[in-house]
């Protein structure tokens, strides 16, 4: 029996090579494995599936882009779970001490005292979200190969450019319930894709953070549309604040560290 392909168009959504000039034959979780181990994508070329998942040798933050991505959402989900008093001991993170009387995180890498690094690395957490985004797409739709993608393309493989991605914070750390217990999914759905194809925009909530993405150039035509919407949700500003376009990590509150418990 021959190798599985992980191939439906033939041709890679990151890359745009095609085969044979490029295999497929690596697993693509399209959202990174800790955070759900059930959704399986392809036309995700092996080189470019070994790049999102793999530390660099070198340049200003080492660890990869789904590293970073899963490494937050994790965290996340730990600081909402229920605890006991051994909670601290199973605890696991690269970037976080935590302190269990408190139920507090510290982020221990060199973040706060480098403003160099603390960009780069919210980049790469952009760069993160923007990758889930379009492997799920074309996961559900078998439509990412679509030119409208491609700055996407350009700032997620190749890091060139920049594209906003704006989150609504929370308010002194309320979350909006979720089981946790499910794998995170990105909602797809008739709707969804009209929006996008409309509207330029894609948002979703995970772990009770929600996050607007702007996915095609329409999305710049769109903002007051989408801001007035935000109004809508934050309403009486119990759950969300404000509308901000994320420019640092920190200006998330992963940590909950406004959480009054």
């Amino acid at each position: 029996m021959g190798k599985i392909e992980y191939i439906k168009k033939g041709q890679c959504i990151w890359c745009l090579k095609s085969k044979p000039e490029v295999k497929f034959y690596t697993k693509p979780h399209t959202i990174p494995k800790t955070l759900n181990s059930e959704n399986i994508g392809f036309d995700i070329c092996d080189s470019c599936n070994h790049f999102f998942g793999t530390d660099e040798s070198n340049g200003v933050v080492s660890y990869s882009i789904d590293k970073i991505t899963k490494e937050f959402f994790n965290v996340h989900k730990f600081l909402l779970s229920t605890k006991n008093s051994d909670s601290w001991k199973k605890f696991k993170s690269q970037f976080f001490r935590y302190y269990h009387t408190s139920q507090k995180l510290k982020i221990k890498v060199d973040y706060f005292r480098r403003p160099s690094y603390a960009n780069e690395f919210t980049r790469k957490f952009k760069r993160g979200i923007y990758n889930i985004f379009l492997q799920e797409y074309h996961r559900v739709t078998e439509n990412a190969l679509d030119e409208k993608f491609n700055k996407i393309r350009d700032f997620v493989r190749y890091n060139n450019g920049d594209i906003p991605l704006h989150y609504l914070v929370s308010s002194n750390g309320v979350r909006i319930n979720e089981d946790l217990k499910k794998p995170i999914q990105l909602p797809f759905n008739e709707y969804t894709i009209e929006r996008i194809d409309k509207m330029g925009y894609y948002d979703f909530m995970m772990t009770g953070l929600f996050f607007y993405l702007s996915v095609t150039d329409d999305a710049v035509y769109n903002f007051e549309t989408i801001s007035n919407e935000a109004k809508n949700l934050i309403g009486s500003g119990f759950v969300f604040t404000k509308l901000i376009e994320l420019k640092r990590i920190d200006q998330i509150d992963f940590t909950l560290r406004n959480w009054n418990k």
